[in-house]
């Protein structure tokens, strides 16, 4: 080699060997693909140099560009890659500076101005190249210092009060100064020919891996690749020969009488099986020496990953987590805090059983500020040097040191911080070093994924299981819970209290939706207040709460019900701005196992209980008893408050008949057939007769439908139908101001409910439709297809029958169906059906 080519050549092997490295990593960082530009960067610099000393084809001028280019780019390069390394993602002229050092390279290939073509000099067979500069270069400075000051002012407003980020820029800024230096001592006349400039272009290079290490941004074992074994072994040999391949040619021609071909064919063999040998003992050499202990580390990882994946347990993955990471390091402690819905951290794990759990990280801690715009994990002793401590109480501070933190290792997922992992090694062997530290990185980055999807999973669920208004349990997940509850007791009592507001619908009428949301959002709360953390709490209708009591008798339970009820009535006349307000609750209690065999059955009687308590006057607590609800002539004649509202209800049903004639005469065929599939179905005699005054009283609500839609001949439309649903409601609506009739309420609400779900008003499926209801709902239908029309006729009870037959267990309860079809086939019930004269000129819809 001519000169000083073999700086050139170290210099590209060692950018070669890191280029390999960096390309072969898994999803690199910005900083990464940065620090490869800068090495493709240098290796065009110090390529075009040696290409350009050992005079390479195509000349000497085209590799002295090359390299120039190289030289150009550095300064551009440079300041790319400390922007990335701060993480700095603001552009600050970045594309122009790259525009620019590219037109000044241009402009001095066609004028070198700033830098000349050098003179080839050749001495006693020893070749220099020789520069020549002028005040010219100096030019060249200018851009570069205007560069290197906007540089280092960025580099001022993120290291200011931050000595870590000082710290961690050291190696890049005495990489700088040492590349800064070189270019100088370039430029004078004692260094001319040698190639100072790409010597310190090298050591810089070393500076800035140096500093991305530290900075942790990749493990030692990428360095290790098979790659970068294959091209140590290939330069090792390309050296070897360089030197030895003319006297080995020798020596097979004249000693052992080898032609030339021959020669050449058994020196390339050689130098193959060299490489191979090179690659094989570098690879068993580097896997002995460090990168077993990595290759362990990175199968814990993949394997971590794996069992992670798919899991929805917030729970399970932060166990995983603890297991995987105590596989890799000895903890004196080890906590791992997650993000709770107030945006506090939480010790949700610790290694030790007796650890105290109070300790908490605000929103606003100065490690969850650092964490959220830094990803890296951070050692105690660096974040005691910043200004962030120092602003610290000292209370907190203290926390920190009493617990002798080592290091701490956010997890963080698309910039949201999720948690934080806090841990700390045995005494005088600290759990995190270089060579873990990225294993630590790694699990946090995969486990923090998992836990944000698990919590999103979980709050979802937790969403679905919670009423929107109050929080409490909702409707669909308390007969759940009630079920899971009713399954465990064993030994153990099981009481339920269902808690019905009083008239609520008038309330809010009378107040206003908005007074009336607030009081639910207080009952819940005293609700919640009441409990211990073994109860539940739902609101399973608008106006009803409930409480799930396990290990409550029906005495305790009904002790706890009165004072719940004496707390809503202080709380309502005390919350009003406009005085005092009178509300009232209805509270049904029963109690397994002894008042019921079922979960289904607790509920049945806890609720019959509640509509005892609004019959016989509201605002009391009951206890439920088989006693209230006697079978057949057992009790006492049911009074009726039908009788007491006959001329009002009378009044209305005028009122409606001179709008629907066909409501009258259906009404009563349907308060007919309801009344006998109750008593054939064995309903206690109360229910019978509740039955049937809500067969009288299920259209009334038809009183606040316009006429034309009652009497139109023809299809409804969407409008329409929409109309004539508010009929349900509109009846409820009458019946609340008939205060002794009000317990027909819940026969008249769901008697156009679906089995399937599928009804209106309220969309109850199953056994949630009341019981009263699903009766109605087959009367009213039978009725309704045996009955003539204006738009359509009268169908036979047979065709009725095979309908209810076919809409069993979609819109009609299947065993109340069977029961009613029973009753009709064996001619139990007496068939009735509206004269021609009386429907040949109204419709019903």
């Amino acid at each position: 080699m001519n000169g000083y080519s073999w700086v050139s050549v170290i210099s590209i092997f060692c950018y070669l060997f890191l280029l390999v490295a960096f390309i072969s990593a898994k999803k690199p960082k910005n900083v990464i693909r940065t620090f490869i530009a800068m090495l493709a960067i240098m290796i065009l610099w110090n390529g075009g140099s040696l290409g350009m000393r050992l005079q390479l084809w195509p000349s000497v001028n085209f590799w002295h560009h090359v390299s120039l280019l190289g030289m150009f780019m550095v300064t551009v390069g440079y300041f790319h890659f400390v922007l990335d390394f701060l993480d700095d993602r603001r552009n600050h002229g970045r594309t122009f500076w790259l525009f620019f050092y590219i037109g000044l390279f241009v402009f001095n290939c066609f004028t070198n101005l700033f830098i000349p073509l050098p003179e080839v000099v050749t001495e006693g067979g020893k070749t220099q190249f020789l520069y020549h500069y002028t005040d010219n270069i100096y030019l060249l400075f200018i851009p570069i210092l205007i560069t290197l000051t906007q540089l280092t002012a960025i580099i001022w407003r993120h290291c200011r009060g931050n000595r870590i980020a000082f710290q961690q820029l050291r190696p890049i800024i005495t990489g700088l100064f040492i590349m800064l230096l070189g270019h100088t001592l370039a430029t004078l006349p004692f260094f001319v020919g040698f190639p100072a400039d790409m010597l310190s272009g090298a050591v810089n290079a070393f500076f800035l891996f140096y500093a991305m290490y530290k900075k942790k941004l990749f493990h030692m074992s990428i360095l290790l690749s098979k790659y970068n074994c294959a091209t140590i072994a290939v330069f090792v040999t390309l050296a070897l020969f360089a030197n030895f391949a003319a006297p080995l040619e020798l020596f097979l021609i004249d000693q052992l009488g080898f032609g030339s071909v021959a020669a050449m064919a058994i020196i390339a063999i050689c130098s193959v099986g060299l490489v191979v040998i090179l690659y094989l003992g570098i690879r068993h050499l580097f896997n002995a020496i460090f990168a077993r202990t990595e290759q362990q580390l990175q199968a814990l990882v993949e394997q971590f990953h794996e069992e992670i994946t798919h899991m929805l347990s917030v729970e399970d993955i932060l166990l995983i987590l603890s297991d995987t990471l105590q596989k890799a390091a000895d903890f004196d402690r080890l906590l791992i805090l997650t993000k709770e819905p107030d945006g506090e951290y939480h010790i949700s794990h610790t290694i030790r059983q007796l650890e105290e759990r109070s300790f908490v990280f605000r929103p606003d801690h100065p490690l969850v500020t650092h964490f959220k715009t830094h990803s890296e994990g951070l050692a105690l002793r660096d974040f005691e040097r910043t200004t962030a401590y120092r602003s610290m109480w000292e209370k907190e501070k203290s926390q920190l040191s009493n617990l002798h933190i080592e290091y701490i290792v956010p997890l963080k997922s698309d910039n949201e911080l999720v948690g934080v992992i806090i841990m700390a090694g045995k005494q005088n062997k600290p759990a995190a070093h270089p060579g873990n530290i990225w294993f630590f990185q790694a699990i946090a980055e995969s486990s923090a994924v998992a836990i944000r999807n698990a919590s999103t999973y979980e709050q979802a669920i937790q969403e679905a299981q919670r009423d929107d208004l109050t929080g409490l349990t909702n409707y669909k997940f308390f007969f759940e819970v009630l079920d899971r509850e009713f399954e465990s007791i064993k030994d153990s009592a099981l009481s339920l209290c269902l808690i019905n507001i009083d008239d609520f619908k008038l309330y809010n009428q009378m107040y206003g939706s908005q007074e009336g949301d607030m009081i639910l959002r207080h009952i819940a709360r005293i609700l919640t207040g009441s409990i211990n953390g073994s109860c539940h709490a739902a609101r399973i209708n608008g106006d009803e709460f409930a409480l799930i009591l396990p290990g409550y008798d029906v005495y305790s339970a009904k002790l706890l019900a009165e004072n719940i009820a004496s707390q809503i009535e202080e709380v309502v006349n005390t919350i009003s701005v406009d005085g005092p307000r009178k509300l009232s609750v209805s509270i049904g209690i029963c109690s397994a196992p002894y008042m019921a065999s079922s979960a289904k059955e607790l509920y049945r009687n806890a609720d019959m209980t509640v509509y005892n308590v609004k019959r016989s006057g509201k605002n009391a607590v009951q206890i439920y008893s088989s006693e209230m609800f006697p079978r057949k002539s057992a009790a006492p004649p049911h009074k009726s408050g039908y009788n007491e509202n006959a001329s009002t209800i009378y009044a209305l049903s005028a009122a409606i008949d001179a709008k629907d004639h066909y409501t009258s005469q259906h009404s009563q065929n349907v308060a007919h057939y309801a009344a006998a599939l109750a008593q054939a179905a064995d309903m206690e005699d109360d229910i019978v007769e509740i039955v049937r005054e809500a067969g009288l009283l299920h259209d009334i609500g038809k009183i606040g439908i316009r006429e034309d839609i009652l009497n139109k001949p023809g299809k409804l439309t969407a409008d329409e139908y929409e109309a004539i649903k508010k009929h349900v409601e509109n009846a409820v609506s009458i019946i609340r101001y008939l205060p002794s009739l009000d317990y027909v309420i819940p026969a008249v609400l769901s008697h156009h409910e679906r089995f399937d779900g599928t009804g209106y008003p309220n969309g109850l499926a199953g056994d949630a439709i009341p019981i009263t209801g699903r009766i109605l709902s087959i009367a009213d239908a039978f009725d309704a297809m045996t009955s003539i029309r204006n738009y359509k006729d009268a169908m036979s009870s047979k065709d009725a029958l095979q309908v209810l037959h076919q809409e069993a267990g979609r819109q009609f309860d299947p065993e109340l169906v069977r029961i009613f079809i029973e009753l009709v086939e064996s001619g139990k019930v007496e068939l009735r059906c509206q004269t021609p004269q009386q429907t040949t000129i109204f419709g019903w819809h």
